[in-house]
Parts: structure tokens; sequence; C-alpha cells
């Protein structure tokens, strides 16, 4: 009992600070490294659709030039809007 080292408050030392604001503080920074994580993860997902959408209106597009739907201009004009 008396004589010993230990000098923690309630909780023990967390890794800035003890007590509920050393918690408090340790968890925030916890969150913002898992937000950091997913967001990075993500990206790549995110610009793999933006590539298949585009992809995909090219396809439409020509299809409908090959139908004759739309004329050479306008083909021209929404491939140069697409790929832009």
């Amino acid at each position: 009992m008396w004589g010993c080292n230990y000098s923690g408050t309630g909780f023990g030392h967390w890794f800035f600070g003890g007590g509920i604001l050393g918690f408090g503080f340790t968890a925030l920074i916890i969150i913002i490294i898992a937000a950091l994580v997913l967001k990075f993860i993500r990206a790549p997902q995110r610009r793999k659709s933006e590539n298949s959408d585009t992809l995909d209106s090219l396809m439409i597009l020509k299809s409908r030039f090959a139908k004759g739907e739309v004329t050479e201009q306008e083909y021209k004009k929404m491939k140069e809007a697409l790929l832009v």
C-alpha cells in the first residue's frame, strides 16, 4: 500500500494523459486515423466507378451513332464532352 509507485488517476494512464480527458483525446485520435484509412480504401473504388460510367456512356453513344440516331457532328461533340 504505502510506498508503491502508483501515481495513476482512476482508469490509469492512456496514450495522451490520464483520466477521462486522456481517454477522450485517445479516442479522437483513433477515430481520425480510422476515417483516413477508410478514405484511402474507398478512393480507388470511386475512381473505378467513374471510369466505368464514362465507358458505358461512350458505348451507348457509339450504339446510337451506329443506328443513325445521332449525326456525326453530334457524336463528336458528345464524345468530346464525355472525355473531358
